[in-house]
């Protein structure tokens, strides 16, 4: 078993071709909302159904073509009580959560509440003034798109802020727990000249973003993206107490008994996830609502227009995206938290997230009009991560081959 340490909130491994034959745990549940038979529900259930085991306890998968809606859901969202994932299960979203905070601050800039290319000092906490290496030419477009070179607070030391959390697992951490690890650090780059996948960069946005409106990032959240697209399955970490009724996640670590989490035992992550609520990983929501949210960015449903579009994933302001992993072998770009990846006969937008416990995937095929969103309680190692990506990869392979007939 491969554990992943270090930048949890990426896809780490891409086995793009493994089989989904994992076997499904006896008495797996399963749920769908009343649908048609027709060929998304035939082809995709079973898939979900068999993709179960001791390692994947439960799946939810949503579908939104030109014609047709498809919820499928299999196995159990908790299995103490044997609740079963349904199509309104929600998890932590880790960081296909960045989508959300890439949305606000657009928003904020087209309505000129905030500036994407000002530096960020004059909003920074006090006490981390030079403490953070080459903050005061940061930018928020920079924090956001990954190339401010701040450090990733997961890389620092021996799983420092894991261990840390699990030390207050559970009392509530927000922005000031994580960014305590980033300080005194020598930066990757300087800002703007290079690409570096950074959670940090979120959390310290997610502050300034909160000092300089005066408000709550969960308000904000709310009033400007979440209800406005009427996201209805989808809370802010910290603020929403709906955030915290999320499926359980579950993190089996069999081969590394010196790991910060118990050996040969399946460990809950709930209380340690829902209790870190940070920028980067803002929300807990279901599969339907993070396909909605891509979409509604692509497509620039109010309140995206031209503008917040350009400045989210407008070829003027992508980042080539290096060392990240893509789906159909294209050229990937990051924006303001959208992965862009550009293949010979189109573009696929994404963003996962994965963390102890909880995998999410949203996917939007632009020239397909296909958005899909995926949802599993498990996550950071291999025997959950490869069959999920596996099944994702299958999914965007269907619609890309069906429009290559």
């Amino acid at each position: 078993m491969g554990i992943k340490m270090g930048q949890l909130g990426v896809w780490l491994v891409m086995l793009i071709w493994l089989v989904c034959s994992c076997g499904g745990t006896q008495g797996a549940a399963y749920d769908e909302v009343r649908q048609p038979e027709n060929g998304l529900h035939r082809q995709v259930t079973p898939m979900l159904v068999d993709l179960v085991s001791d390692f994947i306890p439960g799946v939810s998968v949503y579908i939104e073509t030109s014609d047709e809606r498809y919820y499928g859901s299999a196995g159990y969202a908790d299995l103490q009580t044997q609740a079963p994932m349904t199509s309104q299960t929600r998890i932590p979203n880790g960081s296909a959560g960045k989508k959300l905070i890439g949305l606000l601050v657009a928003i904020l800039e087209d309505k000129k509440l905030l500036s994407l290319d000002e530096p960020v000092l004059p909003w920074v906490p006090y006490d981390m003034v030079g403490r953070i290496q080459n903050l005061e030419t940061m930018t928020l477009r920079q924090l956001l798109n990954h190339s401010a070179g701040i450090v990733e607070y997961n890389d620092v030391g021996e799983l420092d802020f894991t261990r840390a959390q699990l030390a207050e697992e559970a009392l509530r951490k927000g922005n000031r727990f994580a960014l305590r690890f980033v300080l005194e650090q020598q930066a990757y780059f300087e800002p703007g000249s290079g690409f570096a996948y950074s959670n940090s960069g979120y959390v310290l946005a997610g502050m300034v973003i909160e000092n300089k409106l005066k408000q709550p990032l969960g308000r904000l959240l709310h009033e400007h993206v979440i209800e406005p697209l009427a996201l209805t399955e989808t809370f802010v970490k910290g603020y929403d107490v709906e955030a915290d009724d999320v499926a359980s996640g579950y993190f089996f670590n069999m081969e590394e008994p010196d790991f910060v989490l118990p050996y040969r035992q399946r460990y809950n992550t709930k209380q340690l996830i829902v209790n870190t609520a940070l920028a980067d990983a803002p929300v807990s929501s279901s599969a339907r609502d993070m396909a909605k949210l891509l979409k509604a960015i692509v497509v620039k449903k109010p309140p995206v227009n031209e503008r917040i579009y350009r400045n989210m994933v407008g070829d003027a302001h992508l980042q080539t995206a290096r060392w990240l992993p893509n789906f159909l072998h294209g050229e990937l770009y990051y924006g303001l938290g959208v992965m862009v990846e550009k293949y010979d006969d189109g573009v696929l937008y994404h963003h996962g997230g994965n963390e102890f416990g909880y995998i999410t995937q949203s996917i939007y095929l632009a020239e397909q009009d296909v958005a899909i969103g995926l949802i599993a309680n498990c996550g950071a190692q291999d025997e959950c991560d490869e069959p999920i990506i596996a099944l994702t990869q299958t999914l965007i392979a269907h619609f890309t081959a069906d429009n290559s007939d």
